[in-house]
């Protein structure tokens, strides 16, 4: 597989999970982006609370999101 058909892919998957999470009412699409509701922060904050006592987890999740995306999730 070339680099163009990893990026489609790539591309497609993310589009994909937006669409899981507008449809799970968990993202929405504004004039600025896209953004959690009430509902996508809840999740997303007891996910964080399980690397709250484990700090290095959380650091190497960084990485590889950054590795992998090319941007910090912070």
């Amino acid at each position: 597989m070339d680099a163009q058909q990893n990026d489609i892919i790539q591309d497609s998957l993310v589009d994909a999970c937006k669409r899981q999470l507008m449809e799970d009412g968990k993202l929405v699409l504004t004039n600025s982006g896209y953004h959690l509701t009430e509902r996508g922060r809840e999740a997303v904050m007891k996910e964080l609370r399980r690397y709250e006592l484990r700090p290095a987890m959380a650091m190497m999740l960084e990485i590889h999101v950054l590795n992998q995306h090319e941007h910090s999730v912070w």
